[in-house]
């Protein structure tokens, strides 16, 4: 057999098995046309046919059509509790001074006294001042001089006199009259010298005063305002 014959076979031959084997005649499934393939495919109803000229859909449509998956929301943050506002802290009321002076010692006791029983804390001081100004005839040294004084006096109408008996410096002086104030006792040594009284003068007698203050707010002290005003005196808190 000549090499060519043998070629037209070989090639007959397999055309022959090529033919069988696209119906399917050695066992095998035939191959699917282009309707079943395209039924196999996932979603085919998402699948479009565009012409060449067709424009591309808006990128609305695309999203409708294959729309993105949605993210989910975050959860809402619990509300936190508010504060409520507390109370408005009240004013401090400001704290006064006041202050009592010239006081005896009774009566500076007694104050003092009366302000802790009202819970309050008193401050007391005692200090030496003038305590009255005095109208008188120095010391004569002697009961008898000074009793020879009193007879002159007698004699020029005086008659409102004594003379001092207490040991001391001023044992036989002979008063004639003790003021509160420097004014009242120049006005008695003027009327005095009218008379004729010559060796008469003014002078202070001192004594031991108290004083006392406190510091507490304006209604602490309003109870004491009605004091004696000649008494008050000035202090700081």
């Amino acid at each position: 057999m000549s090499t060519l014959r043998f070629l037209f076979i070989l090639l007959l031959l397999l055309n022959v098995l090529a033919f069988a084997t696209l119906k399917g005649w050695l066992g095998g499934n035939a191959p699917a046309g282009e309707p079943e393939r395209l039924n196999n495919q996932l979603a085919p109803e998402r699948i479009q046919f565009l012409r060449k000229d067709a424009k591309e859909p808006p990128a609305s449509q695309r999203a409708e059509a294959d729309p993105a998956p949605t993210a989910p929301e975050p959860a809402a943050a619990a509300p936190q509790p508010q504060e409520m506002p507390g109370p408005s802290p009240a004013v401090a009321e400001a704290s006064q001074c006041r202050a009592w002076i010239g006081l005896n010692t009774e009566d500076a006791s007694h104050l003092a006294e009366r302000l802790r029983t009202a819970g309050l804390q008193p401050r007391q001081s005692s200090y030496e001042s003038t305590s009255a100004w005095w109208v008188r005839i120095p010391p004569q040294g002697s009961r008898e001089a000074a009793e020879r004084k009193v007879r002159e006096l007698k004699a020029l109408g005086v008659t409102d006199y004594f003379i001092v008996q207490d040991a001391g410096p001023t044992q036989f002086a002979i008063s004639l009259g003790l003021f509160k104030t420097e004014n009242a006792a120049n006005q008695q040594l003027t009327q005095l010298r009218s008379r004729g009284v010559r060796s008469a003068g003014v002078t202070t007698r001192s004594g031991q005063h108290h004083r006392v203050e406190v510091s507490a707010t304006a209604s602490a002290l309003a109870a004491y305002d009605g004091l004696d005003p000649a008494h008050r005196g000035e202090c700081k808190p």
